[in-house]
Protein backbone atom coordinates (compact mmCIF):
# COMPACT_ATOMS: atom_id res chain seq x y z
CA UNK A 1 0.00 0.00 0.00
CA UNK A 2 1.01 3.52 -0.66
CA UNK A 3 -0.64 6.57 1.05
CA UNK A 4 -0.81 9.89 -0.94
CA UNK A 5 -1.24 13.43 0.00
CA UNK A 6 -2.76 16.22 -1.23
CA UNK A 7 -1.54 19.29 0.38
CA UNK A 8 -3.65 22.71 -1.03
CA UNK A 9 -4.22 26.23 0.16
CA UNK A 10 -7.66 25.23 1.60
CA UNK A 11 -7.93 21.50 2.35
CA UNK A 12 -5.47 18.76 3.07
CA UNK A 13 -6.43 15.12 1.35
CA UNK A 14 -5.01 11.69 2.52
CA UNK A 15 -5.68 8.08 0.69
CA UNK A 16 -4.28 5.01 1.23
CA UNK A 17 -3.57 3.89 -2.76
CA UNK A 18 -3.28 -0.15 -3.65
CA UNK A 19 -0.86 -1.31 -6.71
CA UNK A 20 -3.49 -0.80 -9.07
CA UNK A 21 -3.75 2.98 -7.95
CA UNK A 22 -7.40 3.08 -6.49
CA UNK A 23 -8.21 4.85 -3.36
CA UNK A 24 -8.97 2.63 -0.66
CA UNK A 25 -9.72 5.26 1.80
CA UNK A 26 -9.85 9.07 1.91
CA UNK A 27 -10.07 11.25 4.31
CA UNK A 28 -10.21 15.67 4.35
CA UNK A 29 -9.48 18.26 6.57
CA UNK A 30 -9.14 21.92 5.96
CA UNK A 31 -5.49 23.34 6.16
CA UNK A 32 -5.69 25.81 8.36
CA UNK A 33 -2.96 27.66 6.50
CA UNK A 34 -3.18 30.90 8.73
CA UNK A 35 -1.75 29.03 11.46
CA UNK A 36 1.71 28.46 9.90
CA UNK A 37 3.62 25.65 8.24
CA UNK A 38 4.83 23.81 11.71
CA UNK A 39 1.18 23.53 12.63
CA UNK A 40 -0.33 22.62 9.08
CA UNK A 41 2.81 19.67 8.68
CA UNK A 42 1.35 18.96 12.64
CA UNK A 43 -2.01 18.25 11.19
CA UNK A 44 -1.02 16.14 8.29
CA UNK A 45 1.43 14.45 10.53
CA UNK A 46 -2.21 13.26 12.41
CA UNK A 47 -4.02 12.72 9.16
CA UNK A 48 -1.09 9.94 8.41
CA UNK A 49 -1.90 8.50 11.67
CA UNK A 50 -5.30 8.31 11.66
CA UNK A 51 -5.86 7.04 8.06
CA UNK A 52 -2.97 4.04 8.98
CA UNK A 53 -5.30 3.32 12.01
CA UNK A 54 -8.79 3.40 9.88
CA UNK A 55 -7.03 1.66 7.83
CA UNK A 56 -6.13 -1.02 10.09
CA UNK A 57 -2.73 -1.14 8.38
CA UNK A 58 0.50 -1.73 10.15
CA UNK A 59 3.67 0.62 9.29
CA UNK A 60 5.13 -2.44 7.33
CA UNK A 61 2.19 -2.03 5.09
CA UNK A 62 3.40 1.33 3.73
CA UNK A 63 5.86 1.37 0.56
CA UNK A 64 5.91 4.80 0.35
CA UNK A 65 4.17 8.36 1.55
CA UNK A 66 3.48 10.76 -1.52
CA UNK A 67 2.98 14.36 -0.81
CA UNK A 68 1.58 16.58 -3.42
CA UNK A 69 2.13 19.94 -2.46
CA UNK A 70 0.95 23.54 -4.06
CA UNK A 71 4.24 25.01 -5.17
CA UNK A 72 7.39 25.04 -6.75
CA UNK A 73 9.72 21.78 -5.30
CA UNK A 74 13.55 22.60 -4.98
CA UNK A 75 15.23 19.30 -6.63
CA UNK A 76 17.85 18.68 -4.85
CA UNK A 77 16.81 19.71 -1.21
CA UNK A 78 13.22 18.92 -2.04
CA UNK A 79 12.24 21.51 0.09
CA UNK A 80 8.83 23.76 -1.41
CA UNK A 81 10.71 27.22 -2.56
CA UNK A 82 7.73 28.91 -2.72
CA UNK A 83 4.23 28.20 -2.68
CA UNK A 84 2.17 31.58 -2.78
CA UNK A 85 -1.28 30.89 -1.95
CA UNK A 86 -0.06 28.56 1.27
CA UNK A 87 2.26 31.37 1.64
CA UNK A 88 5.30 29.35 2.50
CA UNK A 89 8.84 29.79 1.33
CA UNK A 90 11.73 27.28 1.44
CA UNK A 91 10.29 24.75 3.98
CA UNK A 92 11.86 20.86 4.41
CA UNK A 93 8.06 19.15 4.36
CA UNK A 94 10.00 16.44 2.68
CA UNK A 95 12.42 15.66 5.91
CA UNK A 96 10.21 16.70 8.45
CA UNK A 97 7.51 13.88 6.97
CA UNK A 98 10.30 11.29 6.69
CA UNK A 99 11.85 12.49 10.62
CA UNK A 100 8.44 11.65 11.93
CA UNK A 101 7.74 7.87 9.96
CA UNK A 102 10.74 6.49 8.51
CA UNK A 103 9.52 5.89 5.47
CA UNK A 104 10.38 7.19 1.90
CA UNK A 105 8.47 10.46 1.21
CA UNK A 106 8.03 11.62 -2.62
CA UNK A 107 7.77 15.55 -2.69
CA UNK A 108 5.37 16.46 -6.00
CA UNK A 109 4.21 20.05 -7.16
CA UNK A 110 0.39 19.21 -6.60
CA UNK A 111 -0.96 19.47 -10.01
CA UNK A 112 2.08 17.80 -11.68
CA UNK A 113 0.73 15.03 -9.16
CA UNK A 114 -2.46 15.69 -10.42
CA UNK A 115 -1.81 16.06 -14.47
CA UNK A 116 0.50 12.53 -13.57
CA UNK A 117 -2.75 10.80 -11.80
CA UNK A 118 -4.79 11.59 -15.04
CA UNK A 119 -2.56 10.72 -17.53
CA UNK A 120 -1.10 7.07 -15.84
CA UNK A 121 -4.64 5.81 -14.49
CA UNK A 122 -6.75 7.69 -17.03
CA UNK A 123 -5.32 8.53 -20.63
CA UNK A 124 -1.89 6.63 -20.91
CA UNK A 125 -3.04 4.12 -23.27
CA UNK A 126 -4.85 6.93 -25.69
CA UNK A 127 -2.11 10.11 -25.20
CA UNK A 128 1.38 10.82 -24.80
CA UNK A 129 1.31 14.82 -24.96
CA UNK A 130 -1.48 16.03 -22.39
CA UNK A 131 -1.29 19.46 -20.18
CA UNK A 132 -3.30 19.63 -17.24
CA UNK A 133 -5.13 23.03 -15.88
CA UNK A 134 -6.26 22.75 -12.71
CA UNK A 135 -8.35 25.93 -11.22
CA UNK A 136 -8.76 26.25 -7.63
CA UNK A 137 -7.88 28.67 -5.02
CA UNK A 138 -5.07 29.21 -7.83
CA UNK A 139 -4.46 27.74 -11.41
CA UNK A 140 -1.63 25.09 -11.08
CA UNK A 141 -0.38 23.53 -14.20
CA UNK A 142 1.11 19.95 -15.49
CA UNK A 143 3.03 18.85 -18.89
CA UNK A 144 3.33 15.43 -19.80
CA UNK A 145 5.49 15.64 -22.93
CA UNK A 146 5.62 12.46 -25.00
CA UNK A 147 4.91 10.55 -22.02
CA UNK A 148 7.45 11.85 -19.21
CA UNK A 149 6.51 14.36 -16.97
CA UNK A 150 8.22 17.69 -18.01
CA UNK A 151 9.65 19.75 -15.29
CA UNK A 152 12.40 22.30 -16.74
CA UNK A 153 15.69 22.67 -15.82
CA UNK A 154 15.18 23.12 -11.92
CA UNK A 155 11.88 21.15 -11.90
CA UNK A 156 9.95 24.15 -11.54
CA UNK A 157 8.41 24.66 -14.71
CA UNK A 158 4.70 24.14 -15.55
CA UNK A 159 3.64 27.21 -14.00
CA UNK A 160 0.72 27.77 -16.04
CA UNK A 161 -1.18 29.75 -13.53
CA UNK A 162 1.85 32.46 -13.86
CA UNK A 163 2.09 33.01 -17.64
CA UNK A 164 1.47 36.67 -17.86
CA UNK A 165 -1.90 37.52 -20.00
CA UNK A 166 -1.90 41.20 -18.98
CA UNK A 167 1.51 42.95 -17.63
CA UNK A 168 -0.55 45.89 -16.54
CA UNK A 169 -3.31 43.71 -14.98
CA UNK A 170 -4.32 42.34 -11.49
CA UNK A 171 -1.83 41.88 -8.68
CA UNK A 172 -0.84 38.01 -7.94
CA UNK A 173 -0.07 36.93 -4.59
CA UNK A 174 3.22 35.51 -6.44
CA UNK A 175 4.27 39.06 -6.25
CA UNK A 176 4.03 40.59 -10.15
CA UNK A 177 0.92 41.45 -11.38
CA UNK A 178 -1.62 40.47 -14.25
CA UNK A 179 -0.90 36.69 -13.84
CA UNK A 180 -3.40 33.90 -15.56
CA UNK A 181 -4.10 32.93 -11.73
CA UNK A 182 -4.47 36.43 -11.13
CA UNK A 183 -7.25 36.52 -13.27
CA UNK A 184 -9.51 33.26 -13.53
CA UNK A 185 -8.20 31.59 -10.20
CA UNK A 186 -11.07 31.12 -7.37
CA UNK A 187 -10.05 33.14 -4.63
CA UNK A 188 -9.12 36.09 -6.96
CA UNK A 189 -12.49 36.34 -8.66
CA UNK A 190 -14.03 35.82 -5.37
CA UNK A 191 -12.08 38.62 -3.69
CA UNK A 192 -13.39 40.76 -6.23
CA UNK A 193 -17.06 40.38 -6.33
CA UNK A 194 -16.67 40.45 -2.22
CA UNK A 195 -15.19 44.07 -2.92
CA UNK A 196 -18.54 45.37 -4.53
CA UNK A 197 -20.96 43.56 -2.13
CA UNK A 198 -18.62 45.28 0.51
CA UNK A 199 -19.29 48.93 -1.02
CA UNK A 200 -23.06 48.02 -1.13
CA UNK A 201 -24.10 45.75 -4.44
CA UNK A 202 -26.83 44.09 -4.60
CA UNK A 203 -28.44 42.50 -7.42
CA UNK A 204 -29.45 38.68 -8.27
CA UNK A 205 -26.14 37.36 -6.70
CA UNK A 206 -27.13 38.96 -3.38
CA UNK A 207 -30.87 36.71 -3.36
CA UNK A 208 -28.31 33.66 -4.37
CA UNK A 209 -26.46 33.63 -0.79
CA UNK A 210 -28.81 35.11 0.70
CA UNK A 211 -26.43 37.66 1.73
CA UNK A 212 -23.91 34.92 3.36
CA UNK A 213 -21.25 36.59 1.75
CA UNK A 214 -18.63 34.36 3.27
CA UNK A 215 -20.19 31.50 1.70
CA UNK A 216 -19.64 32.69 -1.92
CA UNK A 217 -18.27 30.35 -4.36
CA UNK A 218 -17.77 30.40 -7.96
CA UNK A 219 -20.57 28.80 -8.84
CA UNK A 220 -22.77 31.42 -7.57
CA UNK A 221 -21.00 34.18 -9.51
CA UNK A 222 -21.57 31.96 -12.55
CA UNK A 223 -25.54 31.21 -12.17
CA UNK A 224 -25.57 34.94 -11.65
CA UNK A 225 -24.34 35.43 -14.54
CA UNK A 226 -26.46 33.39 -16.39
CA UNK A 227 -29.39 35.57 -14.63
CA UNK A 228 -28.12 38.62 -15.78
CA UNK A 229 -26.60 40.03 -12.57
CA UNK A 230 -24.90 43.00 -13.59
CA UNK A 231 -21.74 42.87 -11.60
CA UNK A 232 -21.62 39.42 -12.39
CA UNK A 233 -21.85 39.97 -16.14
CA UNK A 234 -18.72 41.87 -16.34
CA UNK A 235 -16.80 40.08 -14.57
CA UNK A 236 -17.46 36.56 -15.39
CA UNK A 237 -17.38 38.07 -19.09
CA UNK A 238 -13.79 38.67 -18.01
CA UNK A 239 -13.21 34.86 -16.59
CA UNK A 240 -14.56 33.38 -19.67
CA UNK A 241 -12.14 35.81 -21.87
CA UNK A 242 -8.61 35.26 -20.35
CA UNK A 243 -9.65 31.96 -19.48
CA UNK A 244 -10.01 30.85 -23.10
CA UNK A 245 -7.02 33.22 -24.07
CA UNK A 246 -5.01 31.61 -21.51
CA UNK A 247 -5.94 28.08 -23.32
CA UNK A 248 -5.17 29.31 -26.61
CA UNK A 249 -1.50 30.26 -25.53
CA UNK A 250 -1.16 26.81 -24.06
CA UNK A 251 -1.85 25.49 -27.20
CA UNK A 252 -0.03 27.80 -29.83
CA UNK A 253 2.92 26.84 -27.19
CA UNK A 254 2.97 22.93 -26.55
CA UNK A 255 0.31 21.82 -29.35
CA UNK A 256 -1.23 18.93 -27.04
CA UNK A 257 -3.28 15.80 -27.92
CA UNK A 258 -5.15 17.03 -24.95
CA UNK A 259 -5.96 19.37 -21.99
CA UNK A 260 -7.15 17.82 -18.83
CA UNK A 261 -8.82 20.73 -16.92
CA UNK A 262 -10.02 19.96 -13.46
CA UNK A 263 -10.24 21.85 -9.63
CA UNK A 264 -13.01 23.23 -7.76
CA UNK A 265 -13.85 26.32 -10.24
CA UNK A 266 -14.45 23.58 -12.80
CA UNK A 267 -16.22 21.46 -10.94
CA UNK A 268 -18.27 23.95 -9.27
CA UNK A 269 -19.73 25.31 -12.60
CA UNK A 270 -21.39 23.82 -15.48
CA UNK A 271 -20.64 26.28 -18.33
CA UNK A 272 -16.77 27.88 -17.80
CA UNK A 273 -15.08 25.18 -19.77
CA UNK A 274 -17.41 25.29 -23.34
CA UNK A 275 -17.68 29.10 -22.95
CA UNK A 276 -13.85 29.49 -22.74
CA UNK A 277 -12.97 26.83 -25.37
CA UNK A 278 -15.47 28.87 -28.11
CA UNK A 279 -12.49 31.65 -27.28
CA UNK A 280 -10.09 29.20 -27.29
CA UNK A 281 -10.53 28.20 -30.90
CA UNK A 282 -11.15 31.98 -32.21
CA UNK A 283 -8.27 32.80 -30.19
CA UNK A 284 -5.71 29.78 -31.16
CA UNK A 285 -4.05 29.32 -34.45
CA UNK A 286 -5.38 26.80 -36.29
CA UNK A 287 -3.07 24.02 -37.19
CA UNK A 288 -2.03 24.72 -33.21
CA UNK A 289 -5.46 23.75 -32.37
CA UNK A 290 -6.69 21.19 -35.27
CA UNK A 291 -7.78 17.85 -33.43
CA UNK A 292 -7.33 19.03 -29.73
CA UNK A 293 -9.21 17.61 -27.29
CA UNK A 294 -10.37 19.29 -24.11
CA UNK A 295 -11.11 16.58 -21.34
CA UNK A 296 -12.55 16.99 -17.98
CA UNK A 297 -10.74 15.33 -15.13
CA UNK A 298 -11.79 12.05 -14.41
CA UNK A 299 -10.78 11.51 -10.85
CA UNK A 300 -11.36 14.73 -9.01
CA UNK A 301 -9.63 15.40 -5.48
CA UNK A 302 -8.10 11.91 -5.63
CA UNK A 303 -5.90 12.50 -8.75
CA UNK A 304 -3.16 14.02 -6.84
CA UNK A 305 -3.31 11.33 -4.21
CA UNK A 306 -3.19 8.85 -7.01
CA UNK A 307 -0.19 10.53 -8.85
CA UNK A 308 1.89 11.40 -5.72
CA UNK A 309 1.83 7.41 -4.85
CA UNK A 310 3.49 6.54 -7.58
CA UNK A 311 5.31 9.29 -9.49
CA UNK A 312 9.02 8.56 -10.00
CA UNK A 313 11.81 11.49 -11.29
Amino acid sequence: MRIGIDLGATKIIAGIVDNNGRVIKAYKIPTERSDGYERVIDRVITLIHTIVRKGKLHWNDIERIGIAAAGQIDKDSKTVIFSPNLRWHNVPIKQDIERAFKIEVVLENDVNAATYGEWKFGLQERFSNVIGVFVGTGIGGGLMINGKLYRGYQHVGGEIGHMIVNPHGYPCHCGTSGCFEAYCGGSYIIERVQKFIQKGYRGKLWDIIQGKVDELHVGHIEEAYCLGDSLCKNIWEEVIEYMGTGLASLVNLLNPEVIVMGGGVIQGTKFLITDACNVMERRAMKASIKDVRIEKAQFGDTAAIMGVAFISD
